[in-house]
């Protein structure tokens, strides 16, 4: 579960991946994703939980972002919040960012507005999702 508190709009439900779970590709989800496992590619989620036993390569779009294992690539987020377990190697995009002591994070962080509608233009196939 996150302690950060849960933005508007994900009431639209609470997916959780295994922790034994190997993904690769583009993952999109209208609420919460939980993440203990691995994961390869793009997630797309109003709130994403990297959890402690996560790992994650590639790029997260969220309104909230909770990183608690390890993750590589680049964060793109409104609240990105990393606790003291995280490992993280690659760039970050926040509006609002607070890191545990303990945390380690080697990359560059940019402070900027986060745009819900970006990651529908974002899209190589240029379809809209909700």
């Amino acid at each position: 579960m996150s302690d950060i508190s849960t933005p508007a709009g994900a009431s639209a439900g609470r997916s959780h991946l295994g922790a034994d779970s190997r993904i690769t590709g583009e993952l999109q989800f209208p609420g919460t994703v939980e993440l203990p496992g691995y994961v390869s590619g793009r997630v797309d989620a109003a709130e994403i939980v990297i959890e402690e036993t996560g790992e994650v390569e590639g790029e997260v779009h969220a309104a909230s972002v909770a990183i608690k294992g390890r993750f590589r690539g680049k964060v793109v987020g409104g609240t990105v919040r990393l606790y003291t377990s995280a490992r993280v190697t690659g760039d970050i995009e926040y509006e609002t960012l607070s890191i545990d002591s303990g945390a380690q994070l080697e990359g560059q962080c940019t402070r900027q507005p986060f745009r819900q509608d970006a990651r529908k233009a974002d899209q190589v196939s240029g379809s809209p999702f909700e």
